[in-house]
């Protein structure tokens, strides 16, 4: 194992990014599981397999995959049982159906306390080898950030489980043989991608150290003993050219490695790896042992359907149009951001994750003058006072101890480069009690001129996660702009984007279900994407106006979603089209009419059908099990199609 970084440059730059932001996790996936979305247009999809697996009391089944065959869910339960992985045998599901249970043939159980996130199946030699990522069920998270993230409201920690991964020998997938079990710890593997190259077999994954040495390679050649090659991350590829302009930002901060994907391009294979607000990195693993910083994107700021700040929390993304872009999403599972009102207006904010509840911040607002690292002046009157301090020359907790100490009961500190949020992230002790918030430059000159008046908090609707298409070419692609017919077009770089698109339920705080206005809020589940993979059988493609390569997405409560690479499309809703995109453009969609949808995972393969080989669609319902699924497009009906008229 290596980190080639040295060990003072680390701290270095560990001290300036923890000074600039928040070292706090990501709970991605950790969120509630109630609610769906009605059936409203179900076209392109058809479910051809069934299987409801069996034994996970609150429904949370993770990831899918297939391997000659068969298929593979994983579970994700908290508190969590020893379900593991269920083995389903595709064929049968298919056969059986309309009947959805009865194809399942084996289940691999996990270490107890024990959640299997991630499965991935790969041929090594003449041994088909499932790889299952392994996370404690729980973790204790101090502070008022408890609230809400173990699904109780209390913060209380579950017992702690087994961390790393396991790999089995399911050649026979009736009877799986494990070949190494509980291989590394980490704190817990979120995710994992093998392959082949030069005559061996590796894997990338996903450390759960959130120390910015969080993307590890392995050597599983020899599955049954496998060989970690080296550790690295985010700290690495710094002097490579790692850009942090791009720092932790919205109510899941973070910067860590979540997803990776890998795929021989032009010769070179080459991962990308989800690093959550840092964008999407691209490496050159020739050498695993050596990774090679490529590329990193950039988010637009502000959120181009929203117009609200970026929130990052690059989730997943594989490589489309064989290779020259990037298939990108994000998850956020929370639609609304952090705000203050001040003097009727609400001000975008960031957060302290020390201290009391932001959300108990109160008081007439005080500029103190100055940084506040050394001392800050008392308040100027007896009623409550809050603080207003410039970022800046000291760590953000010394400032709010300083706040405190002078008498105020909460503090603000202002940007003093640019309009950027960041939430903010302790110092050494002592800290403050007092809640914190932080907010844009312009806003705090405001609020300086303005001083005196009362402040409280508040939220803004911002939108759920959704999807990006990158330019990932190493040149600039131009592309039209506001739709074909209006003429505009961009030149975009490398490592920008070149398109999006959200159903409205993502991004539109309200709209009409049956004749009736709704707003979305969480009464109806989780409405972020979460993954994708590309349509192999169209990335040759050249994209134009008529056809595109095409992706797959599990959207959770909002189904599943056919999407295609298409410059020129622009859509605002303003056909009830359902979805807001630009460059891509939605050719198929499904949710489950009797109970709504719930999708995690999404694979695609081939499997005979009636003697034929015909592609099919894998796709994970945490709810509901496995759907198998194919795709076409004939006939759609309204403004849902597939052929552009």
């Amino acid at each position: 194992m290596r980190r080639t970084t040295p060990r003072l440059v680390i701290a270095a730059l560990v001290a300036a990014i923890m000074a600039m932001t928040t070292g706090t996790v990501a709970f991605a996936h950790d969120s509630g599981n109630d609610g769906h979305i009605p059936k409203d247009v179900n076209y392109g999809f058809d479910v051809i397999g069934r299987d409801t697996l069996a034994g996970v009391v609150d429904g949370n089944y993770t990831d899918v995959w297939s391997h000659d065959g068969y298929a593979y869910i994983g579970t994700f339960q908290d508190p969590c049982s020893d379900a593991g992985v269920y083995v389903v045998d595709m064929a049968a599901a298919v056969a059986q159906y309309p009947d959805t249970s009865g194809a399942t043939v084996a289940e691999i159980k996990s270490a107890p306390n024990t959640r299997i996130n991630d499965v991935k199946v790969h041929q090594v030699g003449d041994t088909a080898v499932l790889i299952t990522t392994q996370e404690p069920c729980g973790m204790q998270i101090p502070g008022w950030a408890q609230s809400g993230i173990n699904g109780n409201g209390s913060g209380a920690p579950f017992q702690v489980g087994q961390g790393g991964i396991s790999l089995y020998d399911v050649s026979d997938p009736t009877k799986p043989k494990a070949l190494k079990k509980n291989y590394l710890e980490f704190e817990g593997v979120h995710n994992t991608f093998a392959w082949d190259w030069d005559g061996k077999s590796y894997l990338i994954g996903t450390a759960d150290t959130f120390d910015f040495f969080d993307t590890f390679f392995v050597d599983i050649t020899k599955p049954q003993s496998p060989k970690l090659l080296t550790v690295t991350g985010a700290l690495d590829w710094l002097p490579q050219g790692l850009n942090l302009d791009q720092l932790e930002t919205g109510s899941s901060a973070s910067i860590n490695n979540h997803d990776n994907w890998v795929e021989i391009i032009d010769g070179v294979p080459t991962a990308v790896v989800s690093y959550w607000d840092l964008g999407f990195v691209t490496l050159d693993v020739t050498d695993p042992a050596n990774p090679v910083f490529l590329d990193d994107t950039t988010y637009v700021d502000p959120e181009p359907i929203t117009g609200e700040p970026y929130e990052g929390n690059a989730h997943a993304a594989v490589f489309g149009g064989n290779g020259d872009y990037l298939f990108a999403g994000d998850e956020d599972f929370s639609p609304s951001s952090f705000a203050i009102t001040y003097d009727g207006i609400e001000i975008p904010a960031g957060v302290a994750l020390f201290g009391d509840d932001p959300n108990t911040l109160a008081g007439n607002v005080e500029y103190v003058g100055g940084d506040g690292c050394v001392s800050v002046p008392a308040p100027t009157v007896a009623e409550p006072q809050v603080a207003l301090i410039d970022r800046g020359a000291c760590f953000f907790s010394v400032k709010g101890f300083n706040a405190q100490a002078a008498g105020y009961e909460g503090y603000i500190i202002t940007n003093n480069a640019g309009d950027g949020l960041i939430n903010m992230s302790a110092g050494d002790p002592p800290l403050p009690v007092i809640p914190g918030v932080f907010i844009g430059q312009s806003d705090g000159d405001a609020i300086k001129g303005n001083q005196g008046l009362p402040v409280s908090t508040s939220s803004i609707f911002d939108g759920w996660g959704y999807l990006h298409v990158y330019n990932n070419t190493g040149g600039d692609i131009t592309v039209p702009v506001g739709g074909m017919a209006s003429g505009d077009t961009e030149t975009v770089p490398t490592g920008h984007e070149l398109g999006y698109y959200a159903p409205e339920q993502a991004v539109q705080e309200c709209g009409d279900v049956d004749g009736e206005e709704v707003c979305w809020g969480t009464d109806f589940g989780d409405l972020t994407m979460h993954n994708i993979e590309e349509d192999p059988l169209t990335q040759d493609i050249t994209p134009s106006f008529t056809e595109g390569p095409r992706m797959f997405v599990s959207w959770y409560s909002l189904g599943m979603r056919a999407l295609e690479y298409r410059p020129g499309h622009f859509h605002d809703n303003s056909n009830d089209e359902g979805s807001y995109s630009q460059n891509v453009h939605e050719v198929g969609r499904w949710i489950e009419e009797d109970g709504g949808s719930n999708f995690w995972g999404v694979h695609v393969d081939q499997m005979e059908i009636d003697g034929e080989d015909t592609q099919v669609i894998l796709a994970s319902d945490r709810n509901n099990g496995l759907y198998i699924f194919t795709f076409s497009c004939e006939n759609p009906d309204g403004p849902y199609y597939c052929e552009t008229p």
